[in-house]
């Protein structure tokens, strides 16, 4: 009994554990994977690396494959705004705030039934769009 114990609160703590925030290291590092994996076009490389991502099948399955690696977005829950929000902040988050009712807005439920690559542009094309400041400045190494 008491190895299953052990055992359900070592499954628990891997389950809830806290979300590690992200650096410019990583991003850079799961941006050449998933340009990779998808076979990524240069020139729309060129376009990422200014912040702009056109709607098109490639780029929203380039999106996907981002927010996914930073465990942003996974296509059965869609975004998780709770990560995203501690991403933004760098670190603990008040889950009250306006802020986190803004990343809500942009994490609709997938009502539309698209594919996940375009549920993940569609939400992460409303996160940049408000909050680019905010996604830049979490990537910036700390003071």
């Amino acid at each position: 009994m008491m190895k299953f114990v052990v055992a359900a609160c070592l499954i628990f703590t891997v389950v809830s554990a806290d979300y590690v925030v992200k650096n410019k290291d990583n991003m850079l590092s799961y941006r050449e994977e998933c340009v990779k994996e998808l076979s990524v076009p240069a020139d729309l490389v060129e376009q990422y690396q200014k912040w702009q991502y056109p709607n098109d099948a490639k780029t929203q399955c380039y999106l996907k494959c981002v927010f996914t690696k930073w465990g942003l977005f996974d296509t059965e829950s869609g975004f998780n705004v709770e990560n995203i929000h501690t991403q933004l902040v760098r670190g603990s988050a008040n889950h009250d705030d306006e802020l986190h009712g803004k990343i809500a807005a942009c994490a609709d439920k997938n009502e539309q039934g698209s594919n996940a690559c375009e549920w993940a542009w569609r939400g992460a094309n409303c996160l940049l769009k408000n909050h680019l400041q905010l996604i830049q400045q979490s990537l910036a190494p700390k003071a």
